[in-house]
Order: structure tokens, then C-alpha cells, then sequence
């Protein structure tokens, strides 16, 4: 009889394990969620000042060394500072004390001081305009040691949905108002329709590209909308279908959650405006109510 390493033995036990429960991954799912608001190095509540820089625009930053609070945006185009970004052509460029920083280096860290970095991301500016979003990350921003966590309606597995889907063969654009009064483009990918407490609803669901669709987002608001549920609406995500367009979907509202803008003014959100004519007791809670 051959006997199995130790190692081998382990991935043959990890292999046949099954994989966790809807509610698992779905407990899993929230403290990753707490960690990504203010435990990681880049965690949301850690940001402390944004710019949103289309062609043509640019801005500098200004603070003093060893005050990790006081690192802010300027757009002032004769300001003086440690570190200048500026879009145009399509590209992005960036000096530091007036040397050139690789935008690569920009997309991980480029440190400004104990406690302080920056980081860039391409982002959409307009509907369909490309631009960047550079983030201040301050490690003792207050918002993110104050942060007690996120808060979600109880696990309940009847809102966990299989749902038909019905995709949208031209794949149009449609554009969203966001949290900054800025619009946002993104492509309707399909309709999703299904049952729940009795009712039939039909739910749209967008795509960030429409030449490459591995996962959708859909916007709702619902009854609990501003009485408990975050007033700007909740979004929910699909992904894990293969190839486009499914037949179906699986929508766990369980796992619906608010956009950034709930807790962060620096983030660009798109205001929901799909209803669903029920009262949604699942997935997040309004982050600015008492529970």
C-alpha cells in the first residue's frame, strides 16, 4: 500500500472540500469588507484628499512633512508643491520634487511622507471620457480608526435568487448621474428576471465593458430606500457565468452593499434608479442610521 506525503495528502483534503455555503462566503465576504474600509495600507476611510483629472487638467500637492493631516490638492495652476500630476494626450505625467515618477510606480505607491502616500487609478471623468483619480492615503486618518464596521440585515436565504436573463444585444450606453454631480457611463448588458416574496421583477444590469463581459452590476433602490437602506441606492453583483451571455444568473441581495460614496466623499458613485417594488430586508444598511 503506497502511502500519501503529508503534503499531498493535504491538497487531496482541500480538493474534496466543499465549498462554503452561500452564508459563509457571504459572513467571509463582510470582514473582508471591514478591511478594505480601514485596516488595509490603502483601505477607503484612510483616504484623505482626491483629483479627478481629465485632458488638459492638472493638479499639485501641497502639505508639510511630519503632519501627515495637512497633504492636500491644489488645481491652482501657479501652486508650489512636492509632487505635480498633470493628463494630457491621453497620458498621465507625474514630477516629484520635480523628477519624473513612472505612472507604473503611481498605480502602487509613491510615498510622500511617514504615514502618507498617493495613489492613481485611470477612471472615467465624463460619460466615456477617460481621466485619473489620484488618492491621498493618510495610515492615521481618523475616519478609518473611528471606523466600528459595516452593518447588514440578517442572512436570509430566500432572497438568494435564480434569476432568467435576458442580454441586450446592442449593448447601449447608459449614463448615470454620481455622488459628484458628474456623469458616468456604463453599458446595459441584459435584464435579469425572477420571483421573490410573490412578486415578479425584472432587474437591469450594467457592464463596465461591452467588449469583454466577465461580471454585472446592477443600481436598485426599493422600499427600504432612505428608511434604513442607503439613500442613494444599493448595487449588487454577478459574475461567475463563463462565457457571455448566460441564460442565467444567481443574485444573492444578501450581498447587495453601498456604493463608496455612503462613507467617502472621494469616490464618484452612480445614484441608482431602478426600482424594486419591495422592501429589501437584505445586503447593507444605511451606514448614517442607527441599526
Amino acid at each position: 500500500m503506497r502511502v500519501l506525503s503529508a503534503a499531498f495528502a493535504i491538497l487531496v483534503l482541500i480538493a474534496a472540500a466543499p465549498p462554503p455555503s452561500p452564508e459563509t462566503a457571504w459572513k467571509t465576504g463582510i470582514a473582508d469588507q471591514n478591511k478594505a474600509y480601514a485596516q488595509t495600507p490603502h483601505a477607503m476611510l484612510k483616504i484623505q484628499d482626491s483629483a479627478y483629472l481629465g485632458d488638459g487638467q492638472s493638479a499639485v500637492l501641497q502639505g508639510r512633512k511630519g503632519q501627515p493631516g495637512s497633504w492636500r490638492w491644489s488645481h491652482d495652476a501657479r501652486a508650489q508643491g512636492v509632487l505635480r500630476v498633470s493628463v494630457g494626450g491621453g497620458k498621465i505625467t507625474v514630477l516629484q520634487e520635480g523628477k519624473p515618477v513612472d505612472p507604473a510606480q503611481l498605480e502602487k505607491s509613491v510615498a510622500i511622507d511617514a504615514d502618507v502616500d498617493i495613489v492613481g487609478h485611470p477612471t472615467q471623468v465624463g460619460p466615456g471620457v477617460p481621466g485619473w483619480r489620484i488618492f491621498v492615503y493618510n495610515q492615521r486618518n481618523p475616519a478609518a480608526k473611528g471606523f466600528t464596521g459595516v452593518s447588514y440585515y440578517p442572512y436570509g436565504a430566500a432572497y438568494r435568487v435564480t434569476a432568467h436573463f435576458t442580454p441586450d444585444a446592442k449593448l447601449p450606453p447608459r449614463v448615470f448621474r454620481t455622488s459628484r454631480g458628474i456623469d458616468k457611463q456604463f453599458f446595459h448588458a441584459g435584464d435579469a428576471s425572477f420571483s421573490l416574496k410573490g412578486k415578479t421583477i425584472t432587474l437591469p444590469f450594467y457592464a463596465d465593458d461591452p467588449a469583454k463581459i466577465s461580471d454585472m452590476s446592477a443600481f436598485f433602490t426599493d422600499e427600504l430606500t432612505g428608511k434604513g437602506a442607503y439613500g442613494a441606492g444599493r448595487y449588487v453583483d454577478v459574475d461567475g457565468f463563463g462565457k457571455f451571455p448566460p441564460s442565467s444568473v444567481t443574485i444573492d441581495f444578501n450581498q447587495a452593499y453601498n456604493p463608496n460614496c455612503a462613507r467617502s466623499a472621494h469616490f464618484t458613485c452612480p445614484v441608482a434608479v431602478d426600482n424594486i417594488a419591495l422592501a429589501m430586508q437584505a445586503g447593507e444598511r444605511d451606514p448614517h442610521m442607527a441599526h
